[in-house]
């Protein structure tokens, strides 16, 4: 006799991305598990007095989202923030920064995010004055949706002892004063005094950051920790029940230790102290990634290393040694070439997932090779591709020859190398959608089908993570019930439209739905 199931999907469109039953109507789950995949009358079976049945009329179902690359804690700091997203002119900003000062009081540094100067009536950016006309006692600091620019009221440019420093990226009006706008560098002078929040203020931040992750479709998150706060503010999460989707935790070499402490016995279905993490050098677009030549438009220089050779293995080493896979930050070629090296020195730990690759942006065919040897996964942020051309001028910086061979994702995957996907929240959107519409738009070679970005973060985020992956990234018998359900078929839309036209109706996690915004 049939057991019955808790939860039924019936009419769906199911892209399970198991190429075994690459397509099915119905889902039927059982506690956690997916008990059955088929045909609306091979699920049906499944239906008793108790079994909650959802017909979906035709939706798109799919695995849940995972992303591979994302700093919990910092995006939920960014959802405090006063959202400018979409503002029409100063007169607006003005109205919106007054009713956030409303709510959170006079007395607090008010942060605002995603300013457009080209969707304002004026085309410009507010100066000073005319944040002062709203807050002159409270800092205020407004950072733009695109480059490294901001600007801030005159209590900030008195607290930052603007108007005493030289620099060019400090914009003055005809009498040499500040008119309130920070770019490039002289940004720092600000993002360096801004106050921390309480560990209590980033406990709440990080909930409603979770909460959204859900509602996206994100079903599992490699959360990769920045400070050491975040472990407490993670071990309380556990404690109290609170995550409400499956976390992969990746710590810095220096935190290993203490986390293991902390947080390793918390490991259970929805918890894995999973990854620890080294940086070899640092980014693209501020010149610190390590390259074997020099940058073209800045010919003398060529990034350098975060740590030597020797300090680079008793990192890697350590990470190993604490049964904990290896990650590597590395995003120039030379940085890439260290990172290589290492992972072969010290050998693979069978006991834990392949070592994996973050970024690995510049590349050539002789390290792509390494890398498949290697067995060496790779993950990357398509957002972040996207900025490295649109916003942060990639041929520019380093010529047509090496940015051929920048995220070289699509040689990649052809030559069999595991990529898996994230987004670098909050650098870039959270959106798993804006990221398979990142991957599949890319103009040239490098561009994805939208199943293949569909990999990548499912069945191959999977993959970078698991052993033996058996329990997430695709839709079959046994595995966990973790779902999302859109309103449109992705595979039937033209690149240009995804973000746009579908979105997430619903997410299930281990069985249990979740609604969402939409």
């Amino acid at each position: 006799m049939m057991i019955p199931a808790d939860l039924v999907l019936l009419d769906g469109n199911i892209i399970s991305m198991n190429p075994k039953m690459p397509s099915a109507q119905a889902i039927a789950v059982s506690g956690d598990r997916i008990s059955c995949v088929g045909s609306n009358q091979e699920v049906k079976q499944y239906i008793g007095e108790k079994t909650r049945v959802i017909c979906l009329e035709g939706k798109t179902v799919l695995p849940g989202f995972i992303d591979t690359h994302a700093h919990v804690v910092d995006y939920g700091k960014l959802l405090t923030w006063l959202d400018l997203y979409g503002a029409s002119s100063i007169k607006e900003i003005q109205t919106r920064l007054a009713e956030h000062i409303k709510r959170v009081g006079k007395d607090k540094w008010v942060l605002g995010r995603a300013l457009n100067p080209e969707e304002l009536l004026e085309k410009r950016l507010p100066l000073c004055h005319e944040l002062d006309a709203v807050s002159s006692d409270a800092p205020v600091v407004f950072y733009c949706q695109m480059g490294q620019v901001c600007v801030v009221n005159s209590k900030v440019l008195e607290v930052a002892k603007i108007s005493q420093r030289v620099d060019s990226g400090i914009e003055r009006d005809l009498m040499g004063e500040p008119t309130g706008v920070l770019r490039d560098q002289a940004t720092n002078f600000v993002w360096n005094i801004i106050p921390e929040p309480d560990e209590q203020e980033l406990y709440n931040a990080t909930k409603l950051a979770l909460s959204n992750f859900v509602q996206l479709g994100i079903t599992c998150v490699h959360w990769i920790v920045l400070s050491e706060v975040e472990l407490s503010i993670i071990q309380k999460l556990i404690e109290t029940s609170s995550l409400p989707l499956r976390v992969y935790l990746i710590v810095p070499a220096g935190l290993v230790d203490l986390a293991l402490q902390k947080l390793k016995r918390f490991e259970n279905g929805f918890f894995k102290l999973g990854g620890g993490i080294v940086f070899v050098d640092g980014y693209l677009a501020s010149r610190t990634a390590a390259l074997f030549e020099p940058y073209t438009d800045c010919p003398s220089n060529q990034g350098g290393l975060l740590c030597s050779q020797n300090e680079l293995f008793v990192f890697a080493d350590k990470i190993q040694t604490a049964g904990l896979q290896l990650i590597v930050h590395a995003v120039g070629d030379r940085a890439i070439q260290e990172a290589v090296n290492i992972i072969q020195h010290v050998g693979r730990n069978s006991n834990v997932p392949c070592p994996r690759l973050e970024q690995a942006a510049v590349l050539n065919q002789q390290l792509m090779r390494c890398i498949k040897e290697l067995d060496i996964s790779v993950s990357v942020q398509p957002c972040v591709v996207d900025s490295e051309f649109s916003v942060w001028s990639a041929e520019k910086r380093l010529g047509e020859k090496r940015v051929r061979y920048l995220f070289p994702v699509k040689d990649l995957l052809n030559c069999g190398v595991l990529v898996s996907a994230g987004s670098d929240c909050p650098m870039e959107p959270l959106n798993p959608l804006l990221g398979l519409e990142a991957a599949v738009r890319r103009v040239g070679v490098q561009n994805l089908s939208v199943f293949e970005a569909l990999q990548m973060y499912t069945v191959f985020a999977a993959r970078a993570a698991s052993l033996d992956f058996v329990d997430k990234g695709s839709i079959e018998q046994g595995k966990l019930a973790d779902l999302i359900v859109l309103s449109n078929n992705p595979l039937s839309l033209p690149s240009d439209k995804l973000a746009i036209s579908v979105s997430v109706c619903f997410t299930v996690i281990g069985g249990v739905v979740c609604c969402s915004k939409n």
